[in-house]
């Protein structure tokens, strides 16, 4: 089975996004943002080659790719890595 695992940064972001859509929409739209992430995430996971991947300057993110959230979320992206056995989240933002 194909894994997600996610950097303490990733984590922080989807929560505090989380928290952004419960104070300024309602629980609904923050609990559906959360299951299009986890939702996408798993997909990539499975689908690791399926992000954009683009040219970045810092060595240690050569490879990262990126992914848009359904649902929605569209503009908000995933960034990850893609792994053996499934993709390492390393952080989310909004485009």
């Amino acid at each position: 089975m194909p894994k997600v695992r996610k950097r303490e940064a990733a984590k922080r972001d989807l929560i505090a996004q989380r928290v952004w859509y419960a104070e300024n929409a309602d629980i609904e739209t923050a609990d559906r943002f959360i299951k299009a992430a986890e939702e996408t995430a798993s997909m990539l996971a499975g689908q690791a080659e399926a992000g954009y991947r683009f040219f970045v300057r810092r060595p240690e993110l050569h490879g990262i790719r990126r992914f848009p959230l359904s649902d929605g979320f569209e503009k908000t992206l995933l960034f990850y890595f893609p792994m053996k056995d499934g993709i390492e989240l390393v952080y989310r933002r909004d485009s």
